[in-house]
């Protein structure tokens, strides 16, 4: 009589439908550490920024069931709570400016260590060619790493984003709000903008690994492109969109609208508009300067509230076209050299 003996055929199969092609595992294997400590750190940082926010909002309630308010007609027996309450509300803003900064490094980080460990020291060892002899081409190795390390992330800078706007815009607020949308630290960590610097430091790092071939150098040269892509373009964000204008007269600028980002402000005369510079210099002649100039009112240009996502979605084309146009020239190098 004969035996079969399909089930565990069948369940090895699955195995090996789920498993990793060997080049793929390889590579995890070599960099497992590094995944590692990325992934312990991604889960420290959501912990601590979960932590935070819930702590404030207990604190709130707390403050809240003692009865006593903040202001002019606050107690002597409340002096202490109220101090510690607003001592909890700055701690809490302070964290989630850390955390936003703590997200605007994060491609310098990953151009590092895509140009370093990743790319630049097996190029720098030759430890490529043996990927190389084994059915695998250069162009298929870069896009092997990139793809699966673009994939983590996708997934770490996306759940690290949202978990941060979570905190920012649900955080208490009576007395210190939270930072304004259009700051540095805030704007760029809760919103897709934080996504798209993330694959441009994977794109330079790729690109720097493969031009230079070398660790150190690699990872300078990525590191220097990165911090100055995170550092320069954000000073063009203002331009991005369509400002909104508010005028007022008087012998001084009125400011933007609450929660409005301003972007230029300046002189309007009977013959258009004048930079605020004209006259702010003339000290002990301000007057006479207006004058002189025919200065009929004050204008400030802005961006509202509600351009934070035509901002973020612009910023964000803009970055990933860069990202995409650094990712191909890595491949075009790659290509030329092992041709």
């Amino acid at each position: 009589m004969t035996t079969l003996t399909t089930a565990p055929a069948r369940t090895e199969d699955r195995r090996s439908a789920l498993a990793l092609p060997g080049v793929y595992r390889a590579m995890l294997l070599q960099h497992r550490t590094a995944l590692w400590i990325t992934l312990a750190l991604l889960a420290l940082g959501i912990a601590v920024l979960v932590t935070n926010r819930l702590m404030a909002s207990h604190a709130a309630d707390v403050f809240t069931a003692t009865g006593c308010t903040i202001g002019t007609n606050t107690t002597p027996d409340c002096h202490q709570t109220v101090r510690e309450y607003l001592d909890t509300e700055i701690q809490f803003n302070r964290s989630v400016d850390y955390s936003g900064m703590a997200i605007l490094a994060l491609p310098c980080l990953i151009g590092l260590f895509v140009a370093g460990p990743l790319i630049g020291r097996d190029m720098e060892t030759g430890t490529y060619k043996l990927a190389w002899t084994q059915s695998v081409s250069p162009v298929r190795w870069l896009a092997m790493r990139l793809s699966t390390y673009a994939a983590l992330v996708v997934f770490g800078v996306t759940l690290l984003a949202a978990v941060q706007r979570w905190v920012w815009s649900t955080g208490p607020r009576e007395n210190y709000g939270q930072a304004s949308w259009y700051a540095r630290a805030i704007y760029g960590s809760v919103g897709p903008v934080a996504l798209a610097y993330a694959l441009f430091g994977l794109g330079v790092g790729a690109l720097a690994g493969v031009l230079l071939r070398r660790m150190l150098p690699a990872m300078a040269a990525a590191l220097a492109v990165t911090v100055g892509a995170v550092a320069a373009l954000p000073l063009l964000r203002g331009r991005l969109w369509a400002t909104e204008t508010v005028t007022s007269s008087g012998s001084y600028a009125a400011g933007p609208p609450a929660s409005g980002f301003g972007v230029e402000q300046g002189m309007t005369t009977a013959d258009g508009r004048l930079p605020e510079s004209v006259c702010s210099n003339a000290i002990g002649n301000y007057k006479q300067c207006l004058d002189k100039h025919q200065v009929t009112g004050w204008y400030n240009d802005f961006h509202p509230s509600s351009h934070f996502w035509p901002l973020q979605f612009v910023e964000t084309g803009i970055v990933l076209a860069l990202a995409a146009v650094a990712t191909y020239a890595a491949f075009r190098v790659l290509r030329r050299r092992t041709a």
